[in-house]
Parts: C-alpha cells; sequence; structure tokens
C-alpha cells in the first residue's frame, strides 16, 4: 500500500546506505517472488553495487538473495532505465525511506503531524507512571505521555529515529525520556516494570506473542495500550484486539478517517 508520503523521484538510492539490519532484511527477503517489486530490485541492487555490498554485510542472511537478484539484473541498461527501477523501489518501500529521514517523516505522514496527543491523555492516567513506548518512531506517544509521566522508555529499532529522539531530548532539555533498543517480539525488560505499556502501529504481526510480552512488562492493575495516529483510512475495529480483552474507542479524525483506539486492563 502506497501512503504518499514522499515523491520518490526526489530521494536518492543511497537513502538505503542508512537503514538497519531488519529493514535491509524485510526489503530483501519479506517480498520474494513479487514478480514487478524483485524485477526493479534486482536492476537497482546490479547497479548500485554500495548499496548491494552495504545490504550483504548488513544483513548477512540476506546474501544469497542479493546474489541470485543481483544475476538476474539486465545487462547494459541506460541511465534513465536504472532510474526508474530505483525509483520503483524507493515508492515501493517509502514507509522504510521514510525512517531514515525522521524530519520529513515527521511533515509528512499524517498519522504524526494530524494527531491530538489528547487522545493519548483520554486512554489512561499518566500521572507519575513509569511507561514503555513501543516502536516510538519520532517519539509521537512518549513525549506526550512525558508531560504527565514520572518516567518513559522509548523502545525504537531504527537507529536514525533513535539519534532523532535523543537529539529533541538534549536540545529540549527532557529529562524523563529514556530512548533504547528493542522490539515489541522481545521488550528488553523484566517483568512487571512498567505502570502503561503503548504502542501504535504495531501490534498485529502476532497477536498473543505480543500482547503476552506486553503484559508481561506491566504491573497488575496496569495498561496497555493501542493508539494510532490520524489518517484519512476508512476501517473497522480490530475484532483480534476486542476479543482478547481490548476496549474499543473510536472517533472520525478531522480528515474523515475511522480510527479506533484500544485499552486493556492488566490483571494478573
Amino acid at each position: 500500500m502506497s501512503f504518499n508520503w514522499i515523491n520518490a523521484e526526489e530521494f536518492s538510492f543511497n537513502s538505503f546506505l542508512l537503514m538497519d539490519r531488519w529493514i535491509v532484511r524485510m526489503i530483501c527477503n519479506n517480498y520474494a517472488g513479487c514478480g514487478e517489486y524483485c524485477d526493479n530490485l534486482s536492476i537497482a541492487l546490479a547497479y548500485n553495487p554500495s548499496v548491494a555490498w552495504y545490504f550483504a554485510h548488513k544483513s548477512p542472511e540476506s546474501k544469497p538473495s542479493i546474489e541470485k537478484m543481483i544475476a538476474m539484473a539486465p545487462k547494459n541498461l541506460t541511465p534513465h532505465e536504472i532510474r526508474k527501477a530505483e525509483v520503483f523501489v524507493i515508492h515501493a518501500m517509502e514507509t522504510a525511506v521514510v525512517y531514515v529521514y525522521p524530519d520529513i517523516m515527521n511533515q509528512n505522514c499524517d498519522y504524526i503531524y494530524g494527531w491530538d496527543k489528547q487522545l493519548l491523555f483520554e486512554l489512561a492516567d499518566f500521572t507519575d507512571k513509569v511507561v514503555l513506548d513501543l516502536g516510538s518512531g519520532t517519539g509521537r506517544l512518549a513525549f506526550a505521555a512525558a508531560e504527565k509521566a514520572k518516567s518513559v522508555y522509548a523502545s525504537e529499532p531504527t537507529d536514525m529515529l533513535r539519534e532523532y529522539m535523543r537529539d529533541k531530548i538534549k536540545r529540549e532539555n527532557i529529562n524523563n525520556v529514556v530512548v533504547v533498543d528493542g522490539t515489541i517480539e522481545k521488550i528488553p525488560y523484566e517483568d512487571n516494570s512498567f505502570d502503561i505499556a503503548m504502542s501504535g502501529h504495531v501490534v498485529g504481526d502476532n497477536y498473543d506473542a505480543q500482547i503476552a510480552e506486553l503484559s508481561r512488562v506491566v504491573k497488575n492493575g496496569g495498561y496497555i495500550i493501542d493508539c494510532i495516529g490520524e489518517d484519512n483510512r476508512k476501517r473497522e475495529p480490530d475484532e483480534e484486539l476486542i476479543k482478547r480483552g481490548f476496549e474499543s474507542l473510536y472517533h472520525v479524525s478531522i480528515s474523515g478517517g475511522d480510527i479506533y483506539r484500544y485499552r486493556k486492563l492488566v490483571r494478573k
């Protein structure tokens, strides 16, 4: 799905040199067999040897796929044909490209710039709480929660986004946000560490495992919150969350999207 967050024509294929291992792995392996995408990625990698080298060394598990794609790329293409393939891949991977340009992410991603922090504060009392934010991105949820919380741990697997948050913390002299690496699949904290664990646009790949991990680190009587941003998408409630005990709160975004926020009281 394209969100049109960027104009791919304006971006160099060298942007991929800024990406993390997990993103490289996704780019090279998650869409195997997707004909048009693989055809264009093979061209882009074959004619950008520095990116291909970086991918193979950053994500060694992807090296066989990279070598296979490079071998299948047609020879003697024109600069126009090469650039066309690059733009195709950049556009297809726009959600990954914006991760390495946090300022562009904040400016162009509607789920960030159109969001009101009161939508988070309606879900729980954050006053003096210890909070974990999973998949923090540029800190939409984390920095909002920090206005009320005792401390916020912003967990983000993307290096450029972690550094963006750290720069903001230093620039704005924020003293209660700690930025860490980590994913929702394996949260790097002990059991019962947090009053609130929250995320947005993260839960969904494996509901049972992800919710179990969130529940593990939340104290008895605490909350798990899923608070997506604002957009114009028409959507239905997430029945997988509801049948696992989450309460749903609905509103229509200013751009006409159907927005559902979720919370679950943890009982142990």
